[in-house]
């Protein structure tokens, strides 16, 4: 069943259907709202309490669930706030349990344990975007194509799955490849961290990642050059040449020769420069687990466990999409991943440059944007304003009439 804001153009739902595997006689189709807000289509935000008090009222008075609905998609923040009580937040692309106050008791599933692996007869809400939203944020468009890819594995019970057994002893010998991460707290305004505990993962199965706590780490020995994969490596890597038998800084070449570390951040933006890049993002779309990044003072080290095998699933899919996708291979390969050291050095020693040679450059990359936009506003004949997509959708597809991209 899916739960949307308002009415939604057959173009814009069914080519998410078609991802699903799914037709428009395959699913009920439910408004968060029934009546006309003061005559239209536009809600009132999501935050005002005569919002949700108008959203519980209609979920009351006129919500009828089909026999047989186990999994439902909320659209946006209006679905999402109706079945699970709260707006998308963090949790596109995920599964939340139908949980919003005004349900009937029936469905309502309250208090389940994190991160929630569902039954087959519990009611599981995906959390989405609004199509028509993504006129305004054709970012969003990969992601929500992703959401969608989800609903067959979802009802055949093969998401997500449960998250792994994992160890707490520091392995003896490093593995050839591992995805590495680390907890750590600031002390005394200093830039510098001090590590809790870190997690190592080799693999994504029972037994093949330890979570750490400082005090149990011993020197490990590792052979040849392990390939180390972390999400900003500038939070890591100082942590990851301590515990190597290093001086701590992260910075010498010599650590730097003592592995190959890649960075999930960079190497995703050579894919995807215009998506967001942060782990919580990144395993909406990749990994096999239901989200995590909620539990760090719930279940820390379960929390630790699944920041690095969460990490080494989103690398295993990168590394894949950058073997089908040449041209960004080797501008990871050749540009961003030599790359990576100084910009870890960068964050703590700065980077030294020219002032005035960047001030001019600056002028002439603003003198080319200025021309371009007044060259755009003399080309439509209004001042439209480039750097707005609401501005630039409404030019390209009411007023040019361009088919809107699927």
């Amino acid at each position: 069943m899916v739960m949307g804001q308002g009415p939604v153009e057959k173009d814009g739902l069914d080519p998410f259907l078609k991802i699903a595997g799914l037709t428009r006689e395959d699913v009920s189709y439910s408004r968060a709202i029934r009546c006309l807000w003061k005559g239209g289509h536009d809600l009132p935000p999501i935050t005002q309490t005569v919002t949700r008090e108008a959203l519980a009222h209609c979920t009351r008075a006129h919500l009828r669930v089909p026999s047989g609905v186990r999994l439902w998609v909320a659209l946006g923040d209006y679905g999402a706030q109706v079945l699970t009580g709260d707006s998308i937040g963090d949790w596109r692309g995920y599964l939340r349990p139908a949980s919003g106050r005004a349900l009937p008791g029936t469905i309502r599933l309250d208090g389940v344990e994190e991160p929630w692996v569902p039954h087959a007869q519990d009611h599981k809400v995906l959390v989405s975007v609004w199509p028509p939203d993504l006129h305004k944020q054709p970012s969003l468009t990969m992601a929500a194509r992703a959401d969608w890819s989800k609903v067959a594995r979802i009802m055949a019970g093969r998401w997500p799955r449960q998250p792994p057994r994992f160890l707490s002893d520091p392995p003896r010998q490093w593995p050839e490849t591992f995805a590495f991460d680390t907890e750590y707290y600031y002390t005394d305004g200093s830039p510098l961290t001090t590590l809790i505990r870190y997690s190592l993962a080799w693999g994504t199965e029972d037994d093949q990642c330890t979570v750490v706590e400082r005090g149990d780490h011993r020197l490990p020995v590792f052979v040849g050059t392990p390939r180390v994969v972390s999400q900003y490596a500038p939070a890591d890597m100082r942590h990851l040449d301590r515990l190597s038998g290093g001086r701590g800084d992260g910075l010498s070449t010599s650590f730097w020769n003592s592995f190959l570390i890649e960075d999930a951040v960079w190497k995703h933006a050579v894919l995807w420069s215009d998506q967001d890049h942060d782990l919580n993002y990144l395993g909406s779309i990749y990994s096999s687990f239901n989200r995590w990044k909620h539990l760090g003072n719930e279940s820390p080290k379960l929390y630790s466990a699944l920041d690095a095998i969460g990490l080494l699933e989103i690398d295993q899919a990168l590394q894949r999409e950058l073997e089908a996708d040449l041209q960004s291979r080797k501008i990871w390969e050749f540009i961003d991943r030599p790359a990576l050291g100084e910009f870890v050095r960068a964050q703590y020693r700065g980077l030294q440059c020219d002032p005035a040679r960047i001030e001019h450059v600056i002028g002439q990359l603003e003198s080319v944007a200025t021309k371009a936009a007044r060259r755009a506003v003399a080309s439509v004949g209004w001042p439209i304003n480039v750097g707005s997509d609401k501005q630039t959708a409404h030019q390209l597809y009411t007023v040019e009439g361009l088919k809107v991209p699927r």
